[in-house]
């Protein structure tokens, strides 16, 4: 997907994605247009050429100790 126009921040606390749905929300990267939901976790890595990757990570899978 190729974005023009992406404005973000970069804090200790994390990744904005600063976009505002101005004149509409059509305007501005939605959830609803990713397989993402709120409250998944990721893992950030970097990729072969440095770039930053999130990695969204799995179930979790509960140890049963029998």
């Amino acid at each position: 997907m190729m974005y023009c126009d992406f404005r973000f921040e970069i804090t200790e606390k994390g990744l904005l994605l600063q976009d505002k749905p101005d004149p509409d929300e059509t305007h501005m990267v939605r959830i609803s247009n990713t397989t993402f939901e709120p409250g998944d976790k990721f893992t950030l890595e970097l990729d072969e050429f440095g770039r930053m990757f999130f990695r969204k990570d799995g179930p979790s899978q509960l140890n049963l100790e029998l």
